[in-house]
């Protein structure tokens, strides 16, 4: 009799681990939807759509790892602010830690369309151009985290990054971006 009562036991145990409910494709989908719904976010819209499709595909793995179980996710409280903390966490991976990917978040061909960058931009220039960027970016925002922040959060382009954006294009275009600088030496009194 107690043989009979443990199987029983350990296949409701064991029944009870195998029906853990799994998302499926339609409840993927309509993460994918939430993530869409912001799309007008600077830090989102300007993403080309396979860039925009690995930002999608990261949150949907991060999300779906951290809750196996929909049910989980579909009753948390904070389900919204959990949702933007992932795409922060992931737009901050793409960008990368020095800001190697800002190519990504501001394309060329959108930049140019944009009438930031001139059409007659070379791949040196626009190299020197995202090179400034970084640098304006990293002294103005610190880390990766708090540029993304900034830009999730902002409809806008901040005023600080537009203003950064014109310096670098002058900087990146108004001479030829093969000369080297020469250092201002000053001159020694006699």
């Amino acid at each position: 009799m107690r043989k009979i009562i443990f199987i029983l036991a350990a296949v409701a145990l064991v029944a009870s681990c195998s029906q853990s409910r799994k998302w499926t494709d339609k409840e993927r989908e309509e993460l994918r939807e939430l993530v869409r719904t912001h799309k007008d976010r600077v830090a989102i819209r300007h993403m080309e759509e396979a860039n925009y499709q690995n930002l999608e595909q990261c949150v949907l793995t991060t999300i779906e790892g951290t809750y196996p179980d929909y049910n989980q996710y579909n009753k948390l409280t904070g389900k919204t602010d959990t949702l933007n903390a992932v795409i922060l966490s992931c737009l901050d991976y793409t960008i990368g830690p020095n800001f190697e990917n800002l190519p990504l978040l501001f394309p060329v061909g959108q930049l140019q369309q944009a009438g930031i960058l001139p059409d007659s931009v070379t791949d040196a220039q626009a190299a020197a151009f995202y090179g400034c960027l970084a640098g304006k970016i990293k002294t103005i925002y610190g880390t990766p985290a708090n540029f993304t922040s900034a830009l999730f959060n902002d409809m806008d382009v901040p005023m600080e990054l537009s203003g950064a954006m014109q310096e670098c294009v002058k900087s990146a275009t108004c001479c030829d971006s093969t000369a080297t600088a020469q250092p201002n030496v000053p001159m020694k009194n006699k």
